[in-house]
């Protein structure tokens, strides 16, 4: 039941209260660039990853399995989500759901501590990884409909260029590339700021959803189906390749957690400017307003428990 009081849900639902009352829009400048700072902050934490261990085999091989669950899963729930909403809606609800959820993804370090569970460090990396291939989905899947004289090339450079990939790929070269362990101040930025960032990021999307949460108005039921199966499915969908690809228990509850998890930084930093007729009501809310505490209070241990009986 302390899920119940985690303050990213708070804060957020906090801030719909807000916008609800006293129906105040804060300035787009301002969730921009909390938005920017956190892909920045999340881009660095991933390149130290990344240096401190090395491209092992086991690195390359969970790397690639991320990566290739981004793309797959936007893909499939784009093939349902396209019969119950409009194509930008659809485009980028499923990029929402292939990318992750950092906040998910902590609880689930601590959840393994607590259990005395191993995991490698690396796995962080895998985080960072399967943002930029879920946001590519989701712009490539409303840009290849509504743009006729865009080929694909025109499309993935669109992709590339989005601000917010250019600094999520860019923090994760830096981060890789520098050592970055003996400057203190990397971790004022990647860890001590960063969660009270995320917070008032929160606070604010919060508002913008409050702006046009009515829109989910006739199309509740559908889409929380949607938000509350598709975790499970990806869950087990990444439990199958960590059985076959020899994970190790800890690796293959992050890989799981990851997998079921929806993002609510990278892609909404991403679609509030590049698919701007996309509603947030229904991208930020369902990621945040039900698969967040969903995971948070049943999916990890469950996630937990199926890998330890499949895995050992």
């Amino acid at each position: 039941m302390e899920a119940l009081f985690n303050p990213a849900l708070i804060l957020f639902l906090s801030g719909i209260t807000f916008g609800l009352v006293f129906k105040i829009l804060f300035p787009n400048l301002l969730s921009k660039f909390l938005g920017y700072y956190l892909l920045f902050a999340l881009g660095l934490k991933g390149g130290q990853s990344l240096q401190n261990n090395g491209f092992t085999d086991e690195v390359l091989k969970v790397l690639s399995l991320g990566a290739f669950f981004a793309i797959l899963i936007p893909l499939l729930s784009y093939l349902y989500l396209k019969n119950i909403l409009n194509i930008d809606d659809a485009a980028a609800l499923s990029g929402t759901y292939g990318s992750v959820s950092a906040v998910t993804y902590v609880t689930a370090l601590t959840y393994l501590s607590s259990s005395y569970q191993n995991y490698d460090n690396f796995m962080s990396a895998v985080l960072v990884v399967m943002e930029f291939p879920a946001i590519f989905m989701a712009l490539y899947l409303v840009t290849r409909k509504s743009t006729d004289n865009k080929n694909n090339i025109g499309t993935m450079k669109t992709a590339f260029t989005e601000i917010p990939n250019v600094v999520l790929i860019s923090s994760l070269i830096i981060g890789f590339s520098l050592n970055l362990n003996s400057v203190s101040q990397i971790k004022l930025l990647t860890d001590t700021l960063f969660e009270y960032v995320l917070f008032i990021f929160l606070f604010v999307m919060g508002t913008r959803v409050a702006r046009r949460i009515g829109e989910l108005a006739g199309k509740s039921k559908n889409l929380i189906i949607f938000a509350l199966v598709t975790p499970i499915f990806g869950s087990l969908l990444a439990l199958f390749a960590a059985v076959n690809f020899n994970l190790s228990l800890g690796n293959a509850t992050l890989l799981m957690v990851l997998t079921a998890s929806a993002s609510y930084i990278a892609v909404p930093a991403v679609v509030k400017d590049a698919i701007p007729n996309a509603n947030p009501a229904i991208y930020l809310g369902l990621s945040l307003g039900v698969t967040f505490p969903f995971n948070i209070i049943f999916g990890i241990p469950l996630y937990y428990e199926l890998a330890k009986y499949f895995i050992g």
